[in-house]
């Protein structure tokens, strides 16, 4: 039994020994794995440390080799900034030296930045259809052009003054050199050429009665809606003292108007509506006649209430509407009751050559020369133009709807408001808005009692038993001259003709015409009468 123990524990020791001798193998072989791993990962990093150290050697040497002249160049011009400074836009001013648009500096902008000026307008939507707006360039406008340069960004003048006066307001821009360190801020100031401020332009408008008439055509309604039309007031050497359009937008902030469609916002309608003027083209009419030698003062014409040529019939208003007539009627006597009939047979007497050469002669059918952008020329019709455009001869109904302001005829407020001064004063004037431009008038070469019959007719308009009701108790008197014109816009029943009146105030030595449409208004005494007295109360109530 001890020998079979003692052979047991033998077999035990030799496998201890072989196991102690297995760990100890195993270990090595691990220590030695590990020192390989550990080296690999040295030569690994070795290799990628030399990898971009040449990556960097090499280009290091590009640049200074192959690129150095142009590194140098980028390094001094990434330190040398050229900064154009825009130049303050030039102040805009009425007749009186009030400043009606201004460029004042936006706070927190630098004054190099093309929007650094901000333009205010005191009158806001009031003197929009004077002075225009200003908006960006476009790129077609991007450049250099007549002494002037845009940049992106930069702003130009759009429509009124602010476009037609651009040379003058835009000034002329100035610049710096700067240097500036890496991170963008100005280190020193190299350099400097100041701007030049624009030039200042004052107009002939009166800021007082623009707002009053912007003011008034803003309160009036029709049907209980707004209206839309014009206001112009001219001097009788043709300067304008108001120009209204209404509705009309805010300048200083334009989107809104832009964006909404439901109104003609930007139609300038004093100087590019065309409109057939009614009644107030009799007295080119009376004019005609009397130049031409077929009526006097004291010729007289029988108010038939209507005129039947073959399948047509024209008749007057009086008559259509309550049936009556006004038997004989002498010229002022139907100035003041504006007579259909008596202004047809004139006008069937003086020939539509004689309406026609009259109507130019008054200044219809052409531009008046305002300085305001483009406007509309209008529409003298004659029998040339009728067969050219629809193939058709010239009738007596044509001669007949000519007389009396309707028809083919357009005109423009502002052109009736030119026609008006010629007619109390016997001259022709070029509108103009700037008080440096001359007063351009021309003698028109009608005897004086021919004026003063004009106006002793138009006197009566505006008096008891006239056209015009509002003004019958007016002081001073006034001359004016009402129009109810029929219009291709006329489609329905309730549609209404559009209403004009002509005033020329004071009566007794007139110093301006003020000049009122309103679209599809109704009749002229009833609708643009009482704007005219208005705006006329609150002038006279300055003390003009």
């Amino acid at each position: 039994m001890r020998k079979e123990s003692g052979a047991l524990g033998g077999w035990q020791e030799e496998l201890v020994t072989v196991s102690q001798q297995g760990r100890v193998g195993f270990k090595a072989r691990a220590e030695e794995q590990a020192q390989w791993s550990t080296r690999l990962r040295v030569r690994m990093i070795w290799v990628m440390a030399i990898l971009m150290l040449g990556i960097v050697f090499a280009r290091v040497t590009y640049l200074h080799i192959f690129e150095a002249n142009q590194q140098l160049l980028l390094s001094e011009t990434n330190h040398i900034e050229q900064v154009r400074i825009t130049a303050r836009r030039g102040s805009i001013l009425d007749r009186r030296g009030v400043v009606i648009a201004e460029s004042v500096l936006s706070e927190n902008v630098k004054e190099a930045s093309p929007s650094a000026w901000k333009r205010k307008y005191p009158l806001g939507v009031m003197g929009a259809s004077v002075l225009g707006y200003l908006s960006e360039v476009n790129p077609q406008e991007i450049g250099c052009r007549e002494g002037l340069c845009y940049n992106q960004g930069m702003l130009i003048g759009r429509a009124g003054v602010e476009s037609a006066y651009e040379q003058l307001l835009r000034g002329n821009d100035g610049g710096l050199i700067q240097e500036v360190d890496a991170t963008g801020q100005v280190v020193r100031e190299r350099g400097r050429n100041e701007s030049e401020e624009g030039k200042p332009v004052k107009l002939t408008i009166d800021a007082r009665l623009q707002e009053i008439s912007y003011r008034v055509m803003d309160s009036a309604r029709v049907k209980d809606q707004k209206v839309r039309g014009a206001v112009v007031a001219m001097n009788m050497q043709g300067e304008v003292m108001a120009l209204v359009t209404y509705p009309s937008y805010d300048p200083s902030d334009i989107t809104h108007y832009l964006r909404d469609s439901s109104e003609n916002y930007f139609l300038n309608r004093a100087t590019n509506g065309l409109y057939p003027p009614g009644s107030v083209f009799k007295m080119v009419t009376a004019y005609a006649g009397l130049v031409g030698g077929k009526i006097t003062k004291e010729t007289e014409i029988e108010d038939t209430g209507e005129i039947k040529v073959g399948e047509y019939r024209y008749g007057t208003w009086n008559f259509d509407q309550a049936g009556k007539k006004e038997g004989n009627l002498s010229l002022v006597k139907a100035l003041s009751r504006s007579n259909d009939i008596y202004f047809y047979r004139v006008g069937e007497m003086a020939g539509v050559e004689a309406l026609v050469k009259m109507a130019k002669k008054f200044g219809l059918g052409r531009a008046t020369g305002i300085e305001i952008g483009s406007e509309a020329e209008g529409l003298v019709p004659d029998p040339l133009w009728k067969e050219r455009r629809t193939g058709e001869s010239w009738f007596l109904g044509n001669t007949y709807h000519l007389s009396i302001g309707q028809g083919d005829l357009l005109v423009t407020p502002i052109q009736v408001a030119r026609m008006s001064v010629a007619t109390v004063t016997g001259r022709e004037c070029m509108a103009h808005i700037t008080l440096d431009s001359e007063a351009r008038c021309s003698d028109l070469e009608i005897p004086t009692e021919y004026i003063e019959v004009i106006k002793e007719g138009m006197k009566a308009a505006c008096s008891s038993g006239g056209t015009a009701y509002p003004f019958f108790n007016f002081e001073p008197y006034v001359l004016c001259k009402t129009g109810t014109a029929q219009h291709a816009g006329q489609k329905k029943e309730d549609d209404l003709p559009h209403a004009w009146i002509t005033v020329a105030y004071p009566g007794e030595n007139p110093e301006m015409i003020l000049t009122v449409l309103v679209e599809s208004g109704g009749e002229g005494s009833a609708v643009a009468g009482p704007i005219a007295k208005q705006i006329l109360e609150e002038w006279k109530g300055l003390g003009n």
